[in-house]
């Protein structure tokens, strides 16, 4: 059973470690993450989590994460109604994003920080390329479930490793026919029994998903959301679709100065 004690936690006592321009270099990350959501609708943690590396572990830049992710698609998972219905629809990749994260977050929490940071910069560069190319998937029906199954814990791999279940999630869906409102409330709800299932797994894991790590975790939405809020004045005056390009190609390299500093690459 995940123990969520009062004190201590993981990413309380990272952050209590950091000196004040740590602190502020990650406001930055979470205000720049809002900022680009703002303007291209890409995750948060896309944006933040290359940032946020530099300054916190792997395992403690994605319990920061958490809970941004799931305050902002709480509202979206239950808008319309039809909870039931839509469950059973997704209930393969839902299955799939269980099981994926007490993997994921077992082989992260026995990965060496340094082999985190490559992983987590490895995935990051798989998923601007998978948005960058954008690739299409047609399914058949006898085909969505097994699918669903192996996207939904490949996913919730990505999440747990690098907090970026989106890319393989929404070419799922897409595949599955789902569009609009549909699209939007089905990874809403994929994505907050995700994370919620990841911060189970870090407290089962003896890693103490403390309350102070979660109360953390939920103010990190405030700058997240004071990024949204400040580009709204000039969000329609953006080429969106040559910004999100620019972003891609940022987190690209980004990605693969993770991977580097790692040293995982650096010959002996």
């Amino acid at each position: 059973m995940a123990d969520f004690n009062l004190s201590g936690g993981i990413l309380a006592s990272s952050l209590h470690a950091l000196d004040s321009h740590a602190l502020l270099g990650i406001v930055v990350a979470l205000v720049l993450g809002g900022m680009v959501k703002g303007i291209v609708s890409i995750g948060v943690p896309l944006v933040a989590m290359p940032i946020l590396s530099q300054f916190l572990p792997i395992k403690q830049a994605v319990l920061l994460l958490s809970m941004p992710i799931i305050l902002g698609n709480i509202p979206q998972a239950l808008e319309g109604g039809q909870m039931g219905a839509t469950v059973r629809k997704i209930a393969a990749p839902l299955i799939g994003t269980v099981l994926g994260n007490i993997v994921g977050v077992t082989v992260l929490i026995s990965l060496a920080p340094h082999h985190a940071q490559a992983f987590a910069g490895t995935l990051l560069i798989v998923a601007s390329l998978l948005l960058l190319a954008s690739p299409r998937l047609t399914l058949s029906p006898t085909w969505l479930k097994p699918v669903g199954f192996v996207l939904g814990f490949g996913a919730a791999l990505m999440e747990s490793i690098a907090s970026i279940p989106g890319p393989l999630l929404a070419m799922y869906l897409i595949a599955s026919g789902a569009t609009g409102k549909a699209f939007t409330k089905q990874i809403a709800i994929i994505l907050v029994v995700s994370i919620l299932t990841l911060i189970a797994a870090f407290g089962g894991n003896g890693h103490h998903a403390s309350a102070s790590d979660l109360l953390i975790s939920a103010a990190a939405s405030i700058p997240v959301v004071a990024g949204i809020l400040l580009v709204r004045p000039v969000r329609d005056k953006l080429p969106p679709t040559a910004f999100r390009m620019v972003v891609l190609l940022f987190v690209l390299g980004a990605a693969a100065q993770m991977v580097w500093k790692s040293g995982v690459l650096h010959l002996s």
